[in-house]
Protein backbone atom coordinates (compact mmCIF):
# COMPACT_ATOMS: atom_id res chain seq x y z
CA UNK A 1 0.00 0.00 0.00
CA UNK A 2 2.46 2.26 -0.22
CA UNK A 3 2.46 3.67 -3.41
CA UNK A 4 -1.36 3.40 -3.49
CA UNK A 5 -3.20 6.44 -4.64
CA UNK A 6 -4.17 8.45 -1.79
CA UNK A 7 -8.08 9.21 -1.22
CA UNK A 8 -9.52 12.47 0.57
CA UNK A 9 -12.20 10.57 2.77
CA UNK A 10 -11.91 7.39 4.66
CA UNK A 11 -15.02 6.35 3.25
CA UNK A 12 -16.99 7.32 0.63
CA UNK A 13 -19.86 9.43 1.80
CA UNK A 14 -23.02 7.92 1.78
CA UNK A 15 -22.43 4.36 1.94
CA UNK A 16 -24.36 1.72 3.43
CA UNK A 17 -23.26 -1.51 5.09
CA UNK A 18 -25.27 -4.65 4.25
CA UNK A 19 -24.82 -8.25 5.77
CA UNK A 20 -22.96 -10.84 3.43
CA UNK A 21 -24.87 -13.81 2.44
CA UNK A 22 -24.04 -17.11 0.31
CA UNK A 23 -20.61 -15.39 0.07
CA UNK A 24 -17.89 -17.96 -0.46
CA UNK A 25 -15.29 -15.77 0.51
CA UNK A 26 -16.26 -15.37 4.06
CA UNK A 27 -13.54 -14.86 6.44
CA UNK A 28 -10.83 -15.94 3.59
CA UNK A 29 -7.62 -16.57 5.45
CA UNK A 30 -5.79 -14.88 3.22
CA UNK A 31 -7.22 -11.22 3.91
CA UNK A 32 -5.41 -10.08 7.15
CA UNK A 33 -8.87 -8.28 7.78
CA UNK A 34 -8.56 -8.23 11.86
CA UNK A 35 -5.42 -7.18 12.00
CA UNK A 36 -5.78 -4.14 10.04
CA UNK A 37 -8.67 -3.52 11.71
CA UNK A 38 -6.88 -3.74 15.34
CA UNK A 39 -3.82 -1.24 14.03
CA UNK A 40 -6.66 0.89 12.91
CA UNK A 41 -7.91 1.12 15.49
CA UNK A 42 -4.96 1.52 17.46
CA UNK A 43 -4.28 4.98 15.81
CA UNK A 44 -8.58 5.64 15.52
CA UNK A 45 -8.32 5.69 19.81
CA UNK A 46 -4.53 7.18 20.17
CA UNK A 47 -4.47 10.49 17.48
CA UNK A 48 -6.49 9.80 14.62
CA UNK A 49 -10.32 10.36 15.67
CA UNK A 50 -10.55 11.57 11.85
CA UNK A 51 -11.15 7.46 11.11
CA UNK A 52 -12.70 6.51 14.41
CA UNK A 53 -16.04 6.13 12.49
CA UNK A 54 -14.92 4.35 9.72
CA UNK A 55 -13.09 1.96 11.71
CA UNK A 56 -15.69 1.67 14.17
CA UNK A 57 -18.71 0.78 11.38
CA UNK A 58 -15.74 -1.63 9.57
CA UNK A 59 -15.36 -3.56 12.93
CA UNK A 60 -19.03 -5.18 13.09
CA UNK A 61 -18.07 -7.09 10.33
CA UNK A 62 -14.76 -8.74 12.37
CA UNK A 63 -16.42 -12.41 12.69
CA UNK A 64 -18.17 -12.22 8.92
CA UNK A 65 -16.25 -10.24 6.65
CA UNK A 66 -15.40 -10.55 2.83
CA UNK A 67 -13.25 -8.49 -0.21
CA UNK A 68 -16.01 -5.83 -0.14
CA UNK A 69 -14.90 -5.14 3.42
CA UNK A 70 -11.35 -5.66 3.12
CA UNK A 71 -11.61 -3.32 0.40
CA UNK A 72 -13.23 -0.73 2.65
CA UNK A 73 -10.63 -1.38 4.90
CA UNK A 74 -7.67 -0.60 2.26
CA UNK A 75 -9.40 2.58 1.78
CA UNK A 76 -8.72 4.04 4.86
CA UNK A 77 -5.02 3.01 4.54
CA UNK A 78 -5.32 5.07 1.40
CA UNK A 79 -6.63 8.00 3.31
CA UNK A 80 -4.32 7.68 6.13
CA UNK A 81 -1.11 7.41 2.68
CA UNK A 82 -2.27 11.19 1.69
CA UNK A 83 -2.63 12.35 5.50
CA UNK A 84 0.39 10.69 7.19
CA UNK A 85 1.25 13.81 8.57
CA UNK A 86 -1.54 14.94 10.05
CA UNK A 87 -1.25 15.30 14.14
CA UNK A 88 -3.41 16.79 16.60
CA UNK A 89 -2.19 20.26 17.47
CA UNK A 90 -2.76 22.07 20.82
CA UNK A 91 -1.97 25.70 21.45
CA UNK A 92 -2.05 28.14 24.75
CA UNK A 93 -5.07 28.96 25.47
CA UNK A 94 -7.88 29.97 28.62
CA UNK A 95 -10.49 28.91 27.31
CA UNK A 96 -12.16 25.91 29.58
CA UNK A 97 -13.38 22.36 27.89
CA UNK A 98 -16.03 22.44 25.15
CA UNK A 99 -17.72 19.24 23.92
CA UNK A 100 -19.72 18.60 20.22
CA UNK A 101 -22.07 15.87 20.34
CA UNK A 102 -24.05 14.63 17.57
CA UNK A 103 -26.26 11.02 16.54
CA UNK A 104 -27.06 9.69 13.07
CA UNK A 105 -30.53 8.19 14.00
CA UNK A 106 -31.02 4.54 12.29
CA UNK A 107 -28.08 4.77 9.94
CA UNK A 108 -27.04 1.02 10.61
CA UNK A 109 -28.76 -1.20 7.63
CA UNK A 110 -27.97 -4.23 9.62
CA UNK A 111 -30.38 -3.61 12.56
CA UNK A 112 -31.45 0.55 12.51
CA UNK A 113 -29.62 1.24 15.21
CA UNK A 114 -28.34 4.97 15.50
CA UNK A 115 -24.36 6.66 15.47
CA UNK A 116 -23.29 8.10 18.31
CA UNK A 117 -20.46 10.95 18.10
CA UNK A 118 -18.67 12.73 20.79
CA UNK A 119 -15.70 14.90 21.14
CA UNK A 120 -14.19 17.38 23.71
CA UNK A 121 -11.67 19.82 22.61
CA UNK A 122 -8.80 22.08 25.23
CA UNK A 123 -6.45 23.88 24.67
CA UNK A 124 -8.17 23.93 20.94
CA UNK A 125 -7.58 20.21 19.63
CA UNK A 126 -9.30 17.23 20.91
CA UNK A 127 -8.25 15.42 24.18
CA UNK A 128 -11.24 13.07 24.10
CA UNK A 129 -14.11 11.26 21.05
CA UNK A 130 -15.72 8.39 20.62
CA UNK A 131 -17.83 7.10 17.72
CA UNK A 132 -19.71 4.32 18.84
CA UNK A 133 -22.95 2.55 17.36
CA UNK A 134 -26.22 3.06 20.17
CA UNK A 135 -27.09 -0.14 22.40
CA UNK A 136 -30.68 0.53 21.62
CA UNK A 137 -33.07 1.75 18.46
CA UNK A 138 -33.96 5.01 19.13
CA UNK A 139 -37.65 5.53 17.97
CA UNK A 140 -37.07 9.10 16.93
CA UNK A 141 -34.07 11.21 15.91
CA UNK A 142 -35.02 13.60 19.30
CA UNK A 143 -34.09 10.21 20.83
CA UNK A 144 -31.29 9.36 19.48
CA UNK A 145 -29.71 12.58 20.03
CA UNK A 146 -31.10 12.35 23.75
CA UNK A 147 -28.91 9.49 24.04
CA UNK A 148 -26.03 10.71 22.29
CA UNK A 149 -26.09 13.92 24.78
CA UNK A 150 -26.40 11.54 27.80
CA UNK A 151 -23.49 10.11 26.86
CA UNK A 152 -21.35 13.02 26.67
CA UNK A 153 -22.72 14.29 29.71
CA UNK A 154 -20.79 11.44 31.40
CA UNK A 155 -17.22 12.11 29.94
CA UNK A 156 -17.87 15.52 30.32
CA UNK A 157 -18.03 15.16 33.83
CA UNK A 158 -15.63 12.49 34.10
CA UNK A 159 -13.61 15.08 32.52
CA UNK A 160 -14.60 18.27 34.76
CA UNK A 161 -13.30 16.55 37.69
CA UNK A 162 -10.48 15.11 36.32
CA UNK A 163 -9.11 18.61 35.39
CA UNK A 164 -10.03 19.94 38.90
CA UNK A 165 -8.06 17.04 40.56
CA UNK A 166 -4.92 18.17 38.63
CA UNK A 167 -5.10 22.07 39.49
CA UNK A 168 -6.98 23.18 36.20
CA UNK A 169 -10.59 24.33 38.33
CA UNK A 170 -10.52 27.34 35.80
CA UNK A 171 -11.04 24.80 33.17
CA UNK A 172 -13.24 22.29 34.24
CA UNK A 173 -16.29 24.10 33.30
CA UNK A 174 -18.04 22.11 30.62
CA UNK A 175 -19.81 23.06 27.14
CA UNK A 176 -21.68 20.88 25.37
CA UNK A 177 -23.59 21.95 21.77
CA UNK A 178 -25.80 19.50 19.82
CA UNK A 179 -27.67 20.49 17.21
CA UNK A 180 -31.07 18.96 17.83
CA UNK A 181 -33.16 21.34 19.60
CA UNK A 182 -35.83 18.92 20.94
CA UNK A 183 -32.86 17.15 22.28
CA UNK A 184 -31.66 20.13 23.98
CA UNK A 185 -35.59 20.93 25.31
CA UNK A 186 -35.59 17.49 26.97
CA UNK A 187 -32.52 17.29 28.81
CA UNK A 188 -33.00 20.91 30.44
CA UNK A 189 -37.09 20.38 31.16
CA UNK A 190 -37.59 17.93 34.15
CA UNK A 191 -41.25 17.63 33.86
CA UNK A 192 -42.61 14.45 32.33
CA UNK A 193 -42.85 13.64 28.82
CA UNK A 194 -45.10 10.93 27.86
CA UNK A 195 -43.76 10.50 24.05
CA UNK A 196 -40.24 10.00 26.01
CA UNK A 197 -41.43 7.82 29.12
CA UNK A 198 -39.80 4.63 27.14
CA UNK A 199 -36.22 5.95 27.04
CA UNK A 200 -33.89 4.22 29.63
CA UNK A 201 -33.69 5.67 33.25
CA UNK A 202 -29.76 5.94 32.34
CA UNK A 203 -30.64 8.72 29.41
CA UNK A 204 -31.77 10.88 32.58
CA UNK A 205 -28.17 11.35 34.02
CA UNK A 206 -27.49 14.66 31.86
CA UNK A 207 -30.86 16.27 34.01
CA UNK A 208 -28.68 15.55 36.65
CA UNK A 209 -25.47 16.44 35.85
CA UNK A 210 -26.84 19.54 34.71
CA UNK A 211 -27.96 20.61 38.04
CA UNK A 212 -25.05 18.94 40.10
CA UNK A 213 -21.90 19.76 37.50
CA UNK A 214 -20.77 22.85 35.73
CA UNK A 215 -22.24 21.75 32.64
CA UNK A 216 -23.95 24.34 29.64
CA UNK A 217 -26.25 23.23 26.77
CA UNK A 218 -25.52 25.10 24.26
CA UNK A 219 -27.61 24.62 20.54
CA UNK A 220 -25.36 24.45 17.74
CA UNK A 221 -26.38 24.47 13.83
CA UNK A 222 -26.08 21.00 11.98
CA UNK A 223 -23.44 22.78 9.49
CA UNK A 224 -21.48 23.97 12.43
CA UNK A 225 -21.54 20.18 14.03
CA UNK A 226 -18.02 19.08 14.00
CA UNK A 227 -18.86 15.97 15.87
CA UNK A 228 -21.09 14.95 12.61
CA UNK A 229 -17.72 13.20 11.31
CA UNK A 230 -17.83 10.72 14.11
CA UNK A 231 -21.50 9.48 12.86
CA UNK A 232 -20.96 9.00 9.66
CA UNK A 233 -18.82 9.18 5.83
CA UNK A 234 -19.01 12.72 4.97
CA UNK A 235 -18.27 14.66 1.56
CA UNK A 236 -14.31 15.71 1.18
CA UNK A 237 -15.57 19.76 1.78
CA UNK A 238 -17.63 18.62 5.48
CA UNK A 239 -14.86 16.12 6.37
CA UNK A 240 -12.29 18.64 6.32
CA UNK A 241 -14.41 21.46 8.24
CA UNK A 242 -15.17 18.77 10.69
CA UNK A 243 -11.17 17.55 11.07
CA UNK A 244 -9.69 21.05 11.40
CA UNK A 245 -12.53 21.63 14.10
CA UNK A 246 -10.84 19.18 16.04
CA UNK A 247 -7.41 20.85 16.08
CA UNK A 248 -6.37 17.82 13.15
CA UNK A 249 -3.66 19.16 11.03
CA UNK A 250 -0.39 19.12 8.89
CA UNK A 251 1.88 19.35 11.81
CA UNK A 252 4.85 19.14 9.95
CA UNK A 253 7.84 21.96 10.92
CA UNK A 254 7.98 24.24 7.80
CA UNK A 255 12.04 24.59 6.23
CA UNK A 256 13.64 27.55 7.44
Amino acid sequence: MSDCKPTHTPLDSGIKFHDIENDKDINNPALPYRALLGSLMYLAQGTRPDIAYAVSALSQFSTRYNKTHWAYAKRILRYLKGSANYGLHYTRSHKHLIGFTDADWGSCTLDRRSYTGAVFLLSNAAISWESRKQRTVALSSTEAEYIALSDAAKEAVYLSKFLSEIGLTSLSRVTIHNDNQGAGKLAMNPVFHSRSKHMDIRCHFIRQALSDHPLELIYTPTDDMIADVLTKALRKGKHVSCIEGFGLKDVRIPRT
